[in-house]
């Protein structure tokens, strides 16, 4: 019997918590009882983010490229209710799978559009600005090319509201060759933009693979965030902005 493509199992560590599985590979993990529980590191820390843009419970307007099983939208309706959210994921079938097993609550605020995100970029320029624009682009453990392309950082950046932040997911092998490439393109898209980057020591290192969690601020970041990226953890934890994160990079001071 063949396996479906996009499954779900349950987590060992918490009955309610599910694991989303396309083509055998874990990609989001979503606690239908508790929202606000957020279990992968990376989103973990992106949800710091989140927490960080705007004062404790204040609406935010976010524009979510790459739906998995809608965690992070979860998430942002569940901390900040009356949020604007737009997801944006070109499989029909994973989404349609998401929401079967995992309906959306009422009045959640989140619609979802299937749409390819550069596309999808150019047309959400014509809305309102957002609060938060969150990459996280995968097809198993590829992203698409587009993601280190100038121009579309530059869309991302484009839709943001003053002191607005994009924030990518980005999952690297030793080396640190995505993460640099995506610092990059945020930097030629906004030359001003401040940008961090947070993640497990190890892959900061370029000696582990692993996710890192990169934010670029056109306005600068928001105040604290990289003392309250080092404080909450997952841990172990380093946050880099400035001078240690060119460093890390590029091996420049």
């Amino acid at each position: 019997m063949t396996e479906p493509r996009v499954s779900f199992e349950p987590e060992v560590f918490s009955s309610p918590g599910l694991t989303l599985l396309v083509d055998g590979t874990a990609q989001s993990h979503v606690d239908p009882t508790e929202p606000r529980r957020l279990f992968f590191e990376y989103v973990r820390r992106i949800g710091h983010v989140l927490d960080a843009v705007r004062p404790p419970g204040h609406p935010i307007g976010v524009v979510h490229l790459g739906g998995g099983a809608l965690t992070l939208p979860r998430y942002v309706a569940a901390t900040r209710p009356g949020s604007a959210q737009v997801v944006v994921d070109h499989d029909a079938e994973l989404i349609d799978t998401v929401l079967a097993r995992l309906p959306l609550p009422a009045a959640s605020g989140i619609e979802v559009l299937i749409a390819d995100a550069r596309d999808a970029v150019a047309a959400l320029a014509a809305r309102p600005p957002v609060d938060v624009v969150v990459v996280d682009l995968y097809s198993r453990l590829d992203a698409p090319a587009f993601v280190d392309e100038v121009p579309f950082m530059a869309g991302c950046l484009g839709l943001l509201a003053p002191r607005g932040l994009v924030v990518v997911n980005v999952a690297d092998a030793p080396g640190l060759t995505r993460l640099r490439a995506q610092a990059r393109a945020l930097a030629r898209a906004d030359p001003g933009a401040e940008l961090l980057v947070a993640a497990d020591p190890g892959v900061l290192s370029g000696v582990d693979e692993g996710n890192a969690i990169l934010v670029a601020g056109p306005d600068g970041l928001s105040p604290g965030l990289e003392e309250r990226m080092n404080a909450a953890g997952p841990f172990p934890v380093a946050a880099l902005t400035r001078d240690r994160l060119d460093a890390a990079l590029w091996g420049v001071c």
